[in-house]
């Protein structure tokens, strides 16, 4: 549990801690919220979301440990983004989907390229209106 943790929600606050003088410098060199200016986007995961933790899904994937990582980086990042929002810095959660990966086993349905390439298709089009949310690969919001 520990270990899951401090992979998955306390290291993302640490590594952002520590980049914030940069952040806030990038912030100060432009308007308008988005990549272009500042931006911190932690990979969550669909199953960190406590609205979705019911029925089937959260019969076959126990994952505790993972769940309760994500769940506390999805906080961590809505924190992030009440607290940067007066710096222009734009905070993000972001689902990369179910990946065939040694993670997502053989039967997830994306390959590693689908989800990086829709991955990057969203982290390009975020702006202002995307601040403090929880996304989907696909650009979807997803509930908390």
């Amino acid at each position: 549990m520990l270990e899951n943790f401090h992979t998955n929600s306390v290291a993302p606050l640490m590594l952002t801690k520590a980049m914030l003088p940069l952040l806030k410098r990038a912030a100060a060199k432009e308007t308008g919220m988005g990549i272009h200016r500042a931006a911190v986007i932690n990979m969550s995961s669909l199953l960190g979301s406590v609205q979705l933790n019911c029925g089937e899904q959260a019969n076959s994937f126990k994952w505790y440990p993972y769940r309760a990582s994500k769940s506390a980086l999805n906080m961590i990042t809505r924190c992030l983004a009440v607290d940067f929002e007066e710096h222009g810095i734009l905070c993000v959660a972001l689902h990369p989907g179910w990946v065939r990966t040694d993670m997502g086993g053989p039967d997830a349905p994306l390959s590693t390229e689908e989800s990086i390439a829709s991955v990057l298709n969203v982290i390009g089009g975020l702006s202002e209106r995307d601040h403090g949310s929880f996304l989907h690969y696909n650009g979807e919001e997803l509930p908390w």
